[in-house]
Formats: structure tokens, C-alpha cells, sequence
């Protein structure tokens, strides 16, 4: 798979068989030791940036603008992708925390970013996700690359000027090759809950472990620094 929203993963055929059960590879390709989500310098992971304006193109409807498409209080932007087992795992859990923080001023944007999913594997995905969200794809590469995408359990919170105040994973339950019973660490629910609150986010940014997305590999993600009045607001 090539272009902008190529994404390689790396144990392929992983399935998900219960939630008391690690996602294993098939045939005799090991699982991945635990890791889990591990804390990243939030300079580097681009916390605090803002994030420009862009326009985005709805599988289902006209084109919307990111800015128009977030919340009273924020966007909560997460990656799918129906090939990868974690962010399978994932979409009941994220639909639910739509369900939940959408009555309280969060919007929740779905990037669809592997370019070679079918219309029937992108409506059967869409058509599962049991919560509120807007559906992305063709410039969802183009918004990857600016948030700096890098794998399918990647999640994005930015606050209501646009500003990345979260970006990691869901939680610590799922990645490849383990699962735990249950989360111990809601990261993205504790992080939409600071915002709430008027907070720092507490633990601003983690690695998402997931399948590998490469948006592309030869430049940086861009992101447009706060100005002088958004850094004293």
C-alpha cells in the first residue's frame, strides 16, 4: 500500500477473540511484549500547537471545515481503520465516549486513513460505530500528517481554539499481541475530563500502540505555534 495514507501493519491476520484474551498473531509469529502506552515529551508530541484550518471531505455528505466540525469545549479526532485488531477493539469504546461527551460540548472526528478500504468495508465500519462522529477520508491524510498520525490507536484531543492538549491512545487495555481484562488507565476519558474542568490535561501525550501508519516519511508534521495572545489567554 502506497501514498498518504499508507498504513503497514506489521502483524498481519491478528485476531481479536474475547476481551479476557491477548490479540494474537496467526501461524508462529510472536506476540509483542507488554508495553502499553508510554508517556511521550509533549514539546515533541506537538502539545499546545494550534492546529490550522482545513477542509475536510465526509465519506457521507459535503465537505466540512475542521474548524467548524469541533465542539463547544473541543474535537476529539481518532483513527480507524477495520484491518487493524486494536482499533477494532477500540470502536465500541470510542462510540461510547462519543455518546457520553457530546452532550457535553466534544465533537468526535473518524479518519479513515488506509486508502485501500473498500466502500462496503468502510460502510460496514461506519455502520457499526454505535455513537455520534464525523466520517473522513481523502483529506484525512492531509490532517494526519498535521496531527503527526503514527499509528491506528492514535487519538487527538484539541481544545476549543484548536489546540493540541491530547494526543495517545484510548486507554491501556489493547495493543498488539496483549490484552488486558480491563483498562487502568482511561487516558483519553481523564484528558476530555481536565478540559471539562478547566485543567492541564495531567498526562498530555503517549505512544498508541497499534498498526503503523506512515503519512510521510520524509517530512515533519507542521504545526502553527500559538501567538503571543493565545500563549498569556
Amino acid at each position: 500500500m502506497r501514498g498518504s495514507g499508507v498504513v503497514t501493519i506489521f502483524l498481519a491476520g491478528v485476531l481479536l477473540c474475547a476481551v479476557a484474551h491477548a490479540l494474537e498473531p496467526l501461524g508462529n509469529r510472536a506476540s509483542t511484549d507488554w508495553l502499553g502506552p508510554q508517556p511521550m515529551d509533549p514539546t515533541k508530541a506537538g502539545i499546545g500547537k494550534r492546529i490550522p484550518d482545513m477542509p475536510l471531505d465526509q465519506l457521507y455528505g459535503g465537505p466540512v471545515s475542521l474548524y467548524d466540525s469541533g465542539g463547544q469545549l473541543g474535537t476529539v479526532v481518532f483513527v480507524r481503520d477495520p484491518e487493524c485488531p486494536v482499533s477494532r477493539a477500540y470502536g465500541p469504546r470510542l462510540a461510547r465516549l462519543a455518546r457520553i461527551y457530546v452532550s457535553q460540548g466534544f465533537n468526535f472526528v473518524a479518519l479513515y486513513m488506509n486508502d485501500q478500504l473498500g466502500p462496503m468495508a468502510l460502510a460496514a465500519d461506519t455502520g457499526g460505530f454505535d455513537g455520534p462522529a464525523l466520517f473522513i477520508r481523502g483529506d484525512a491524510g492531509s490532517l494526519g500528517k498535521m496531527l503527526g498520525v503514527e499509528s491506528t490507536g492514535d487519538v487527538f484531543l484539541l481544545d476549543a481554539r484548536q489546540r493540541l492538549v491530547y494526543r495517545g491512545a484510548v486507554d491501556d487495555q489493547y495493543g498488539i499481541g496483549y490484552t488486558k481484562e480491563v483498562p487502568t488507565n482511561r487516558l483519553l476519558e481523564h484528558a476530555l475530563d481536565d478540559v471539562i474542568q478547566g485543567r492541564p490535561v495531567n498526562v498530555p501525550a503517549t505512544t498508541a500502540p497499534g498498526c503503523h501508519i506512515d503519512t510521510d516519511p520524509l517530512s515533519e508534521p507542521g504545526f502553527v505555534p500559538w501567538t503571543p495572545e493565545e500563549q498569556h489567554s
